[in-house]
């Protein structure tokens, strides 16, 4: 059960090494399915449909969820929740376990928002979430309509350089996961953090899970520095979580060494942080970080 141990990093390594003996547990429902279970204390858990062409519930996306647990946990859940960027569905069918009732959960992808139901069919024997299609807020049921917590997973890695994305573009090492998926995260932010006071309720609040790859300082200085002074954001430092980089496809771990000359090469322009033991093996910083109108 992935998120038991607060090592739950080193869980994830051994799953990728013992991947095909050991990941998943069947599942018999219609169709025969595969599932890996989640945990996020004070008894809650969440069975999910493994499903490889949606991610897995990540560390960070453990990290997320903790703490939204620990937020909530001694309060009664009134209000609307958005979670962006769903994925597997994983926040949203949290706060439903917690007693959330009014629930939006949306993700760029069909195939995520199709998974999401589906899981949320197997915790909970109906559905009662809104899963949407949308890119960031633009495909809301309700344009119009604001919330009291928003949650963000944004991806993790900054823009690729033109010398790395035309690597990318030419090679069919990794085209089974779009680089969407991976790379354009600072410019995903930036648009998250423009849009963002037009959809949150006065006394609402945004959590953001920000990777060191993206380049935090720098986002939140061209957010601060730009045009959007009508609509200020606060920030707040929540807690901070180290990760080592786990490139969950074989392709992706084949063109290593070039990931490793752009990260290199943005950690150079103070655009990105991060750190590297002895044996090259390459760690990250996971922030949370909570917006409120300023």
């Amino acid at each position: 059960m992935l998120g038991l141990n607060d090592k739950s990093w080193l869980i994830e390594k051994f799953y990728e090494i013992h991947h095909a003996s050991f990941s998943s547990c069947p599942y018999e429902g219609s169709e025969k399915l595969f599932t890996y279970d989640t945990y996020f204390g004070m008894g809650h858990s969440l069975k999910l449909i493994d499903d490889p062409s949606v991610f897995k519930v990540s560390p960070a996306g453990l990290a997320l969820g903790s703490y939204t647990q620990k937020m909530f946990s001694n309060n009664v859940l009134n209000g609307h929740f958005l979670d962006l960027g769903t994925g597997s569905g994983v926040i949203a069918l949290l706060l439903r376990g917690m007693g959330a009732d009014h629930i939006i959960g949306t993700d760029i992808s069909p195939a995520a928002v199709s998974l999401s139901v589906k899981n949320e069919t197997l915790n909970f024997g109906n559905n009662k979430i809104a899963f949407v299609v949308s890119d960031l807020f633009s495909g809301l049921p309700n344009e119009n309509q604001k919330f009291d917590f928003i949650t963000f997973n944004p991806p993790g890695w900054r823009t690729p350089s033109e010398k790395l994305l035309e690597y990318l573009m030419s090679t069919t090492e990794v085209n089974e996961i779009p680089l969407s998926a991976m790379f354009y995260g600072d410019t995903l932010l930036l648009r998250f953090l423009q849009e963002l006071p037009t959809y949150l309720n006065k006394g609402g609040r945004a959590i953001i899970g920000l990777n060191s790859l993206v380049g935090i300082q720098d986002i939140l200085s061209r957010y601060k520095n730009e045009k959007y002074q009508d609509r200020r954001l606060k920030f707040r430092f929540l807690e901070r979580h180290t990760f080592p980089l786990l490139l969950y496809s074989e392709s992706w771990k084949r063109i290593s060494s070039r990931l490793m000359e752009e990260f290199s090469s943005w950690r150079d322009k103070n655009q990105a942080a991060y750190s590297v033991d002895s044996k090259g093996n390459l760690y990250w910083s996971y922030e949370l970080v909570e917006c409120v109108l300023w």
